[in-house]
């Protein structure tokens, strides 16, 4: 089979998906063109947590030593009710000893990707919104906020989050509604290593309306989130400092001290989150990836990993398939078991943690506490969090040395 040969790409989005993609189709020689709509490219979000699977393309990548130095390392996920039962309790140690996640903060993963990028031989065009995407012959013209175009390109990526707006332009029958609730968020330093005694991702949680969570990030810092609904992080409304810090001191007494250095430096972000159903990964010549083609409510924590799988799958398809049609028909089939899998899986749990319903709280409590203690629904339970699974039925396994394998 004949190599598919040197292809004209342009990626749209600076996140994560589109600079991991810009750098891996880059180093396999083909000319690369990253559109970020903002003059000085910059990170939005809060700390995230890498899996294994992310981990392996940071590693392909070769930024896993230092990410490994910036970050956390997580030994899993524990989550306890206002009565302090155990509802999650999962530990990467269940699958391989040697396993672990990786607290980071998402302004040091957009950093290393960015250096990342800049040290391949894509061209970074920063100060381009792109707004339209035109398909002619086959190709892909992309169009900036100020009328200019861009290309042709044999290939446009689009990477531009889960809001994205080249969805719907492209792609109009495409599903993104907006979740009910969201969260607001805040990142301090952990002066008295709370967060990070044991090294894990710890929730709190009453009923399905609160949840307050915790993840080290790295450099002594810790990542605190907490739950609200979506109309309450309208932009222009104010959040009731003094409300919050009583609601979360009567939750989580002894993280004390987080809570009272968020409320004194009134830093919450906010965030809301899309449930993100394309009908295709693809129109022609242009591709979606990360957020833009799947993003989800953050329950599952798999959302940078599954744009880091993107990124490093699509690079694979397009270096074994002889034509793009086959590249991104072999790109779909390597990637749409498993994102399915994470997008309806976050979709029925996000209920569970997020909502108004009265007795689903209990109800996950009773349910995920027996789980934990329950031999075949446990290792699926950690196999998700760990972002290894392929389907409901099915999912890779971690290696001799207990870390992904990309060819897997």
């Amino acid at each position: 089979m004949s190599p598919i040969g040197t292809l004209n790409i342009g990626v749209v989005g600076c996140g994560v998906a589109g600079p991991a993609a810009a750098a891996l189709l880059a180093d396999a020689g083909h000319h690369v063109t990253l559109f970020e709509r903002f003059s000085e490219p910059a990170p939005s979000g809060a700390g995230l947590l890498l899996q294994p699977t992310g981990l392996a393309v940071l590693r392909h990548l070769g930024l896993g030593e230092q990410a490994d130095r910036l970050g956390a390392r997580i030994d899993g996920l524990l989550g306890l009710n206002q009565l302090g039962h155990i509802v999650l309790d999962l530990a990467y140690a269940d699958l391989h000893p040697a396993a672990y996640g990786l607290g980071l903060h998402r302004s040091v993963l957009f950093g290393l990707l960015l250096a990342r990028l800049q040290r391949s031989t894509a061209t970074l065009t920063t100060d381009a919104e792109i707004v339209d995407i035109v398909r002619e012959a086959g190709r892909a013209t992309v169009i900036d906020r100020t009328g200019r175009r861009h290309g042709p390109f044999d290939l446009v990526v689009v990477a531009d989050g889960a809001h994205s707006r080249l969805r719907e332009r492209v792609m109009p029958r495409a599903r993104a509604p907006l979740y009910p609730w969201g969260c607001i968020w805040a990142t301090v330093a952990d002066k008295r290593g709370f967060a990070t005694a044991p090294a894990m991702l710890q929730q709190r949680l009453r009923g399905a309306t609160t949840m307050m969570g915790l993840l080290p990030v790295g450099q002594g810092l810790v990542t605190l989130f907490w739950s609200l609904p979506a109309a309450a992080l309208e932009p222009g409304r104010p959040i009731d400092m003094d409300a919050w810090r009583m609601d979360a001191l009567t939750l989580w007494p002894e993280a004390a001290g987080l809570i009272e250095q968020v409320a004194d430096t009134d830093s919450f972000a906010r965030a809301t989150y899309r449930h993100v159903a394309l009908p295709s990964w693809n129109v022609g010549p242009v591709l979606f990836i990360g957020d833009a083609a799947h993003g989800t409510s953050p329950q599952l924590g798999q959302g940078a990993n599954l744009g880091l799988l993107d990124a490093l799958v699509l690079s694979q398809a397009l270096a074994a398939a002889a034509d793009l049609g086959s590249a991104l028909a072999l790109f779909a089939r390597r990637r749409s078991s498993s994102v399915r899998f994470y997008r309806q899986a976050s979709h029925l749990l996000t209920p569970l943690f997020q909502s108004d319903q009265p007795l689903l709280g209990p109800a996950r409590d009773a349910l995920l506490g027996a789980a934990r203690f329950a031999p075949g629904l446990r290792p699926i339970m950690t196999s998700t969090l760990a972002g290894l699974r392929r389907g409901w039925l099915s999912a890779d396994t971690l290696d001799a040395e207990g870390r992904y394998r990309l060819d897997s």
